[in-house]
């Protein structure tokens, strides 16, 4: 008995090893590998950024206040960075938070703040990554508490199937923003 079931384990089917090995050594392709789902969140927040005329702090962002961005980097194996630049929120914003909401090739962050105890608004820089995001074709939206209605919404589209950086950038005409 002790015998056969030596025998028996040792003629495991040669294509069993090979699937199993080629799997092992491209776990990217493999299906158990990729079927998470994708997850984001927010990492970080700016503290209220300063653009007074004149001033040498004015020179160091790459965006004026009238603009809102989102910068994007996707490393072609599931990671995509974000970069909310110049978000408006209340000035004693509290807790910053987002929530993140991954659809069918959409991709949707509502930020939201836990109190407004100041009088005045300010622009913020966020930071996101989310992560097991399959190669595909996305609309991504991105949507602040203090967002204008009638400028338009901070959402675009991108195909994510290999690495791929850019900036995408919506002029603002209300204050926090056109100040």
């Amino acid at each position: 008995m002790v015998k056969r079931k030596l025998s028996t384990f040792r003629f495991v089917p040669f294509w069993l090893i090979s699937i199993l090995l080629v799997c092992l050594l491209r776990a990217s392709s493999c299906s158990f590998f990729s079927d998470k789902s994708p997850e984001g969140r927010l990492l970080r927040h700016s503290d209220c950024k300063s653009f007074i005329e004149g001033s040498h702090n004015l020179s160091n962002y790459d965006h004026p206040p009238s603009e809102e961005c989102l910068e994007y980097h996707y490393d072609g194996h599931g990671v995509l960075t974000l970069k909310h630049i110049n978000a408006g929120f209340n000035c004693c914003p509290g807790t910053i938070s987002a929530d993140i909401v991954f659809r069918p090739g959409e991709i949707i962050i509502k930020e939201k703040e836990a109190s407004s105890l100041c009088d005045c608004n300010c622009l913020f820089d966020l930071d996101y990554q989310l992560i097991h995001i399959r190669p595909g074709v996305y609309r991504i939206s991105v949507k602040g508490p203090y967002q204008p209605e009638s400028d338009p919404p901070l959402e675009f589209v991108v195909s994510l199937t290999q690495p791929v950086s850019g900036t995408f950038c919506v002029p603002r005409s209300q204050y926090p923003w056109a100040i």
